[in-house]
């Protein structure tokens, strides 16, 4: 890049300011939503039609509901001519699961296998082939919708693998857990909650396995940690909200909270009594199959009467699993839930202050999906993409959100088809062949799980349960002083900027090849080979610049590149004597243009 280039990529940055979503200010009438009648409004979400006008809107539509368009996939949505039409068949989709397939590829890597040949129920090693089959489900599965709305969910409902955080020599339960999420996705939100509550991974992670009643006699009482995180965080949050999103306010102008230490106390009671499905309740933990959802031990269940949420009452004298389902149940039907848990998903999916009447909307949905049904996800994801704000060809300049780190490199790897090599044996021991054959493997000069520590984010490793950032961060300085939120903004800092700008630089330009890997390259003994961006499309387009930044105007940008940034990579890339005057040319080129647009604001706040 020459530094013109990048200067004036720099005078750019301030547009990405100003790209953090609408005004969250709500109006007196908004605080005064009657919840019962806005949510007196049943339709189907699929029965109205919105038409895919070009490629460039199905290219826009296609960003916020899966991990990035490709040239196929805008295709295929113009050739279906609406967006219900896609939205339906993804509904239908079988859900693609990873741990299956992790425990396949953890064969042929000799991740299930200590040293001395013993068998591994789990283990740290583990993690590579989860993280293998992560990425390649990410770019290859056909059920695009329910895997982008679980990576959703992974940062609402967080456990995370994090050293310090107890999940890190367990992958296969944080695989198991991240399969739950991806089968209930599209599914209903109580079924959601019930089983998140009984996953082991989730039951380690907030301290819920083998929370006992309270035994004066040894200093045992029941642990809150989970029943603070359930109400705060996957569910109500801490004020009670209007339907719109928006706090209800008492007569002094003040938020009126959801729950108090005593709501607390209660549910931690609730959530006692609940073991590992294969093991004695004494045995130890590390030794449990912690895929599998947690059983009742009733012995170590409180009984007593509870005082939930809304000031209802668990009857006395209830089984583990009764008192369970009561709670939960008494958690789902809080009005909070619709608002809270849409808003959270519009964030994740489209931008980061949806405007109160957005959320309000979605929430209506949530509530009634037009078929009587309240907590239909489906329903749900269906409403925050078909929204009119979403769709609106003309949004307004605060409209969108910072794209997360993993979603940048997940479209980059869709966009120009990241392809795997082949690798047999021990992911760092080739003498070690365990005499599986060959696998897919993604391989650069770094691990993949060293990736969280360079841009900040990995799957289901986020640094805490308040996830990788926090729905209502605003940082310091212009976004914060006009009252907008930012999320994403809160990992990004010195380090995992210069991180994420190095290893995409790395992947552009050391990772990428003008032709497709061949196979006979791919098997040929004793050859490293590392994983290559097919850019073969792109090095043959760029004898004609206009006709390779039309071409990465719609994958990169949805066709919405400025006049000024195209300017800026035209005069680049037409500049003489900084490329090869030979069959390298188009490459260059190619990776130059694909990583000044990929390093602009444009292309940085998702619109």
């Amino acid at each position: 890049m020459t530094k013109k280039a990048a200067i004036a990529l720099m005078l750019l940055t301030p547009l990405l300011l100003s790209a953090c979503g609408g005004s969250t200010n709500a109006s007196d009438d908004a605080n005064k939503t009657d919840p019962v009648k806005e949510t007196q409004n049943k339709y189907d979400v699929l029965s109205n039609k919105h038409p895919v006008e070009d490629k460039n809107s199905a290219a826009a539509f296609l960003t916020r509901a899966t991990f990035g368009p490709t040239t196929e996939s805008i295709n295929q949505l113009v050739k279906k001519k609406t967006y219900e039409q896609w939205l339906a068949e993804q509904l239908t989709i079988k859900p693609s699961y990873h741990l299956p397939k992790v425990n396949q590829r953890a064969t042929k890597m000799c991740a299930n296998r200590d040293d001395d040949g013993t068998n591994l129920k789990d283990s740290w090693e583990f993690v590579y082939p989860r993280l293998q089959i992560w990425w390649e489900t990410t770019l290859h599965a056909p059920d695009q919708l329910r895997q982008r709305m679980a990576f959703a969910l992974s940062e609402i409902m967080v456990i995370s693998d994090s050293d310090g955080l107890g999940l890190s020599d367990y992958q296969k339960a944080v695989t198991s857990y991240y399969d739950i999420l991806v089968k209930h996705s599209l599914g209903n939100y109580r079924d959601l909650l019930e089983e998140v509550t009984l996953h082991p991974a989730m039951g380690d992670f907030l301290s819920m396995s083998r929370n006992q009643k309270t035994n004066k006699k040894q200093n045992i009482r029941p642990d809150e940690n989970y029943a603070r995180e359930i109400l705060q965080l996957f569910s109500i949050g801490v004020h009670q909200l209007n339907l719109d999103g928006t706090e209800k306010l008492d007569a002094n102008g003040k938020p009126v909270p959801t729950y108090n230490q005593q709501t607390i106390e209660a549910f931690a009671k609730v959530f006692t009594g609940w073991n590992y499905a294969d093991l004695k309740w004494q045995q130890y933990a590390g030794n449990a199959d912690k895929t599998r959802p947690l059983v009742a031990v009733e012995k170590y269940h409180d009984t007593t009467i509870k005082t939930l949420l809304n000031g209802v009452k668990s009857p006395a004298g209830q089984m583990a699993k009764a008192d369970l389902s009561f709670a939960l149940d008494n958690i789902f039907k809080h009005p909070n839930v619709a608002p809270f848990i849409s808003k959270l998903l519009i964030q994740r999916l489209v931008t980061s202050n949806p405007s109160p009447d957005y959320v309000r909307r979605v929430a209506q949905i949530f509530n009634n999906n037009g078929k009587g049904v309240r907590g239909d996800l489906g329903s749900v994801a269906s409403a925050i993409l078909l929204d009119k704000e979403a769709l609106a060809k003309n949004k307004p300049a605060n409209f969108g959100k910072l794209r997360e780190p993993l979603l940048r490199l997940s479209h980059l790897w869709r966009a120009f088809n990241m392809q795997a090599t082949l690798k047999e044996g021990h992911r760092w021991r080739p003498e070690k062949t365990c005499g599986q054959g060959t696998y897919p493997y993604y391989s650069f000069w770094t691990s993949m799980n060293d990736f969280k520590n360079k841009v900040g984010q990995g799957p289901l490793q986020a640094k805490s349960v308040f996830n990788f950032f926090t729905s209502d961060f605003s940082p310091a300085g212009a976004i914060n002083e006009a009252g907008l939120t930012a999320p994403e903004f809160q990992i990004m800092n010195e380090n995992t900027t210069v991180g994420a700008s190095n290893l995409i630089h790395t992947l552009i330009t050391r990772f990428s090849d003008s032709k497709a890997m061949s196979a006979a390259l791919l098997n040929e003994k004793g050859k490293k080979q590392r994983s290559k961006l097919n850019l073969s499309t792109e090095a043959g387009l760029a004898k004609n610049t206009e006709a390779l930044l039309e071409h990465l105007n719609l994958v990169l940008l949805n066709g919405e590149m400025s006049q000024p940034l195209k300017q800026i990579v035209s005069e680049h890339l037409n500049k003489k004597g900084i490329f090869h005057n030979d069959e390298r040319q188009g490459l260059e080129k190619a990776r130059e243009a694909i990583l000044l647009i990929s390093s602009s604001p444009e292309y940085l706040n998702q619109k």
